[in-house]
């Protein structure tokens, strides 16, 4: 037996809002991470310049490769972090 006309209405307009619910809330995480992964990158130059001009050679060394390492694996543990979110979330 079908469903009454005003209660499939009803149904309809609850999932739509629902659907755009789950759409805004995918679009701000995907906002979030990609500011994460910018200001990682920061991060990881900041170490990097500060590298370039110590008057310290080992010192900038370490620096230098600390910047790339924290710079990179901040991006990528923010990424993983996303993609194990959306998952729970359900868009993957």
């Amino acid at each position: 037996m079908p469903l009454p006309q005003e209660i499939q209405e009803e149904l309809e307009r609850k999932r739509r809002e629902e659907h755009l619910q789950a759409e805004r809330d995918s679009f701000w995480a995907h906002v979030r991470t990609a500011l994460m992964c910018v200001a990682w990158s920061v991060v990881g130059l900041a170490f990097m310049g500060w590298g370039l001009h110590t008057n310290d050679p080992d010192l900038g060394q370490i620096a230098w490769k600390g910047g790339m390492a924290v710079g990179y694996a901040g991006i990528l543990f923010t990424l993983i972090r996303a993609h194990a979110k959306a998952k729970d979330r359900g868009d993957v």
